[in-house]
């Protein structure tokens, strides 16, 4: 508190957020909502729950996304009366079990209609009538939207299950585990199979140094 020359004061208020609170914070902030998918929240879950197919059986992951540190591939997804829309996966350059599979469709909302996110920050489902302390979603996580149109996080079943969801860092058994929630087959009845950086001699690509122990004369 500091006194003024005309005897008023002036109170300076600091609030410390914890960083729990700092992300919950933030990604309250950051919360999506689209007024289109609250006026169309029918056509949203036909298009969350009706068969769509893509054609590829092996989705290679070779080129760089919007930035250095991340791969990306995108796939035309078959869906009807639908030309847009698309499947992408992203995939951190030195981390391969942190993965985003993601359904766009522009036409719609500009944002993805449904993703799920292997890695990452804790998700805050602000929705009345939940308990504070149970809004908080960590990853991994699937995110879709609401009758309001705000997106919100969940976790399936199988995610909810510690074995199970140690099971599914395995990104090919993992975007099967996408395609059956979001009900998309390769052509009939399968799933496709993930290869990462198959353009190279098949090593990882890390932060470390191979070398950092090596002496070189």
């Amino acid at each position: 508190m500091k006194k003024l020359n005309n005897n008023t004061f002036r109170v300076f208020i600091f609030v410390h957020l914890s960083k729990i609170g700092q992300v919950n914070f933030w990604l309250h902030m950051a919360q999506k909502k689209y007024p289109q998918v609250k006026d169309n929240y029918e056509y949203y879950n036909k298009l969350l729950s009706d068969r769509k197919s893509i054609f590829s059986e092996v989705l290679e992951i070779n080129k760089f996304g919007n930035n250095a540190n991340t791969l990306s591939h995108q796939e035309v997804v078959s869906y009807p009366n639908c030309k847009d829309m698309f499947l992408i996966v992203d995939i951190k350059v030195n981390n391969h079990n942190f993965f985003q599979f993601k359904l766009r469709y522009k036409d719609f909302i500009p944002a993805p209609f449904f993703r799920f996110d292997s890695d990452g920050d804790t998700h805050r489902n602000k929705i009345d009538g939940i308990p504070l302390e149970e809004q908080s979603v960590d990853t991994p996580h699937f995110h879709k939207y609401n009758e309001n149109g705000i997106e919100i996080a969940y976790k399936t079943e199988q995610l909810r299950n510690p074995e199970e969801a140690k099971a599914l860092e395995d990104i090919n058994l993992c975007i099967a585990h996408f395609f059956h929630e979001s009900n998309i087959r390769v052509n009939e009845d399968s799933f496709p199979e993930v290869k990462i950086m198959s353009n190279t001699l098949g090593f990882s690509m890390t932060q470390e140094d191979p070398n950092q122990n090596v002496n070189f004369l």
